[in-house]
């Protein structure tokens, strides 16, 4: 599985050891639940190639690869606060996995198209110096609930003196 699945470079450095990531996870869900063995037309029949074969949507080598994007996934400890069941006394089941750095495989993963996994996104070295804070852009403080309610100011917001306004000039 691809929890505590660790990348080649830290079980290399920390115990001397050639390995590979678990490629069960990756290969399940491009297999089960996203795009199938066999590329498809849009009315869902099996592409074929010039020999009437159906083409295969990806190789060993493609598994490898997004196997890779699966490492350093690790649970948190459980808490103390949280009966859990007799059957699974260390299962953290409330919080979220988080991805631990060390572990985790810093190497481009290629897609299935010739690319990289996020080709076709900035980096953020790439976009201009604070370009965040752009002339007549608008900041809105919706503290820890996003409800839709929040997204317009309160009229009460106008005439409240101790509320601060901010407007980007430059």
């Amino acid at each position: 599985s691809y929890l505590d699945s660790r990348s080649h470079a830290y079980v290399y450095e920390s115990n001397g050891q050639v390995t590979y990531a678990d490629e069960n996870f990756a290969r399940e869900i491009m297999q089960l639940f996203t795009i199938g063995l066999v590329w498809l037309n849009q009315d869902g029949t099996p592409k074929l190639d010039a020999n009437g074969k159906q083409i295969e949507v990806y190789s060993n080598e493609d598994i490898m690869s997004f196997a890779r994007a699966w490492t350093g996934f690790r649970k948190y400890q459980d808490r103390g606060n949280i009966e859990n069941e007799q059957a699974c006394s260390t299962c953290n089941r409330q919080d979220p996995m988080f991805i631990d750095k060390d572990r985790r495989d810093v190497f481009p993963k290629s897609d299935l198209l010739g690319g990289y996994i996020g080709d076709r996104y900035p980096l953020c070295v790439d976009l201009p110096d604070k370009m965040f804070l752009r002339k007549g852009a608008k900041y809105r403080f919706l503290g820890s609930n996003p409800l839709p309610e929040l997204m317009e100011d309160n009229d009460k917001f106008a005439t409240n003196p101790t509320i601060k306004r901010m407007i980007l000039d430059s």
